[in-house]
């Protein structure tokens, strides 16, 4: 019987899977069970349960909250070419993170751990960031983070949260508004897989190249990349280790990822997708920047940033004092108009349903074959085999009608 005191209420198809309840409960009566699509839901013993609604104030799906709207947002760049190779646009969060970090505080994010699984964890100095820096598109296990976070901030550590929208809005909720230790920083995210179709991804390379992968990084800036949404991954063979390149067409999971068929069902009625953000600072690709700056280019890596409360101000107004940062300022409806999830949930398309069928009783070969590979996998072979002015000439032709970019 559903408790209205407790996380039961929530419907399932609303779960983001923070996994802040399970961290929240003082009798540990929650917990995570993954279903046939590989996500996990909170599970509750009734009979351990006391009622007591902590679950339920703290979960963003329930306790949603917002800044008001910013009005600016910010193209942005680190100065330093290695720092801004680190990340994934411009560099700007590892930025971010190291202020805190050199200021004594603690850093959590996401990061693979040994079996590619997605965990969140602390960083304590720089070489723990590392494994924390760039996308991971696939959403992370915080089992344990929003308790250690909790630790930090009421012992008057600063603390930096980064992830997705709903869990800095699930750590808000659990530390609250008023706590200045906290800052937190979210990603413009249009969805998350689960660690289950990763695996099976993962698994499907080892059989088909006998080997075994050890590394795995979404958008990659391998020398001569010819696209942002590149990877990278090394892999064990006959006792050599090899990196492998690609673009995301040329693997099932990223190549589902950007169909934006694999993801998990409250993404897609998703309560962050929208101007007004819930974290101290917003952080993405400035997709578009070229057209209102035609001397930067988002494929180089250039940081939308959205500075939505005064904390965050102070810590982006400390790169740029520091020289650690080139920023130029935009209304933020420029930032909007060129990024659809700050509008908008990414939306559903009929296929995400025929795949996910189709991974309960086909071959992951067959499935690939069938929902994960592009039927025009020529037409990007020959696009992403011209020379560069080719390219551009080809992309101004098309006007958008072909999504290269």
């Amino acid at each position: 019987m559903e408790n209205s005191k407790n996380i039961s209420v929530l419907a399932r198809e609303d779960c983001c899977g923070c996994r802040t309840c399970w961290d929240v409960c003082p009798v540990n009566c929650i917990s995570f069970k993954e279903d046939k699509e590989g996500f996990f839901y909170p599970s509750v013993d009734e009979s351990i349960c006391i009622s007591c609604s902590k679950c339920q104030r703290t979960c963003p799906e329930i306790n949603p909250s917002f800044y008001e709207k910013a009005d600016m947002a910010s193209a942005a760049y680190a100065n330093s070419e290695e720092a801004r190779k680190a990340g994934s646009s411009g560099g700007v969060f590892g930025l971010l993170a190291q202020e805190v970090l050199s200021a004594g505080g603690h850093v959590y994010g996401a990061a693979f751990d040994d079996n590619l699984k997605l965990v969140h964890r602390c960083a304590t100095n720089v070489d723990e960031l590392v494994p924390l820096m760039k996308s991971k598109y696939l959403q992370s296990n915080t089992s344990g983070s929003f308790v250690e976070v909790l630790k930090d901030v009421r012992s008057g550590r600063i603390t930096l949260f980064a992830g997705t929208p709903c869990q800095c809005n699930a750590i808000r909720n659990a530390v609250g508004t008023k706590n200045d230790n906290l800052i937190t920083v979210e990603v413009v995210c249009h969805g998350v897989p689960s660690q289950n179709l990763f695996d099976k991804t993962i698994a499907w390379i080892e059989s088909k190249y006998s080997c075994r992968v050890r590394s795995f990084s979404f958008r990659s800036k391998y020398k001569n990349a010819l696209h942002p949404q590149a990877f990278s991954y090394e892999c064990l063979k006959n006792g050599k280790l090899k990196t492998v390149n690609g673009l995301h067409y040329q693997n099932p999971f990223y190549f589902g990822f950007q169909k934006y068929i694999t993801l998990r069902p409250s993404c897609y009625r998703c309560k962050w997708a929208r101007p007004e953000r819930s974290a101290d600072i917003t952080l993405g690709d400035f997709w578009g920047i070229e057209k209102y700056n035609p001397s930067l280019d988002a494929k180089t890596g250039i940081s939308q940033v959205i500075v939505n409360t005064e904390k965050g101000k102070k810590f982006f107004v400390t790169l740029e004092k520091k020289g650690l940062i080139w920023h130029e300022d935009f209304p933020i409806e420029v930032a909007i108009e060129n990024n659809g999830c700050l509008k908008s949930p990414t939306r559903l398309k009929p296929e995400r349903e025929l795949l996910f069928k189709a991974l309960e009783s086909e071959s992951f070969d067959e499935v690939v074959n069938r929902h994960l590979k592009s039927k025009r996998q020529w037409i990007f072979d020959l696009y992403y085999g011209m020379p560069g002015f080719l390219r551009r000439i080809v992309r101004k032709l098309m006007d958008k009608r072909m999504k290269y970019e």
